[in-house]
């Protein structure tokens, strides 16, 4: 009998950790409604590429200085689940930026830095 109520009691234990990993799992993927990739290319510019699990809500993509004023932002409509953006950043002073993308407030937010150096090429011939 007790033998009985021992095992009953780990089986017991192992069914209520399995519904609590469960239901970790279910938070975890209800929370991340968006998944992103954000990368530099070759030519000095910065792709953004969204992939949204649902189509409920659009898309915001901002791009700010480190002090929060707005100098790009697209709002990418609910239908589009996929989408990528290549942001030109040439034209932007030397400093600290965020790339940010929301959805349903959610939101992802990676920062860079900009420089540039004042290296001048010398050639003497004597």
């Amino acid at each position: 009998m007790k033998t009985t109520f021992k095992t009953f009691a780990i089986a017991l234990a192992f069914i209520a950790t399995a519904f609590t990993a469960q239901a970790e799992d279910k938070e975890t993927k209800k929370a991340s409604g968006f998944g992103t990739g954000i990368y530099t290319t070759k030519s000095g510019n910065i792709n953004v590429m969204v992939e949204k699990a649902n189509t409920d809500a659009s898309t915001t993509i901002a791009l700010k200085t480190e002090k929060g004023a707005v100098v790009y932002e697209e709002t990418v409509g609910k239908k589009n689940k996929r989408f990528g953006r290549s942001l030109n950043v040439a034209d932007l002073k030397p400093g600290t930026y965020e790339i940010e993308v929301s959805n349903q407030g959610e939101k992802l937010i990676k920062t860079f830095e900009l420089s540039t150096s004042d290296s001048q090429r010398i050639i003497q011939v004597k």
